[in-house]
């Protein structure tokens, strides 16, 4: 485990070097090709996912205005530069999947359930309590951006009602 890396990434910079190590102790290293999947859509998972090599592409599945045909929207490119974490809402436990991520190369990442979490957790609260925060604080700033756009989208369908 990289734990120079692993200082740059949101969820975990508030942790000591202690709690650092206590936290990567639970991560695995997992790898995956270009184009495989590590999250489905509507799929149950309950694995945070941290970015360590490589590209990962966060779609959505929209629907068309036939509603017979659903299409993959991009939403978000991520690399290993940005230190990223996603999965988040999974670690709080076995939940559906609300997009899907697919490895855009090859990839290195760092994965965590539910169980090795909620352990940290009761061994560790002041663990549990930084890093819930922070996830706390990333959901905030998604449905923040998604009431904007929500707004947005209201405000043009209005104007494209009233031509």
């Amino acid at each position: 485990m990289d734990l120079n890396f692993l200082k740059n990434v949101n969820l975990v910079k508030e942790l000591t070097t202690q709690e650092l190590k206590i936290f990567s102790s639970k991560l695995k290293t997992v790898k995956y090709k270009e184009n495989e999947f590590l999250i489905e859509e509507n799929k149950d998972s309950d694995k945070l996912f941290i970015l360590f090599k490589g590209k990962v592409i966060i779609s959505k599945k929209i629907t068309m205005i036939d509603e017979q045909e659903k299409i993959d929207k991009t939403f978000i490119s991520l690399c290993a530069d940005d230190y990223a974490f996603f999965g988040e809402i999974g670690l709080l436990g076995l939940q559906k999947r609300t997009a899907t991520c697919r490895a855009k190369t090859e990839c290195t990442l760092y994965t965590i359930d539910h169980k090795d979490f909620m352990s940290i957790c009761k061994l560790n609260p002041e663990i549990g309590f930084k890093m819930l925060l922070e996830i706390a604080r990333k959901l905030s700033g998604l449905l923040e951006k998604t009431n904007e756009d929500v707004l947005k989208l209201t405000t043009a369908l209005i104007y494209a009602l009233k031509s």
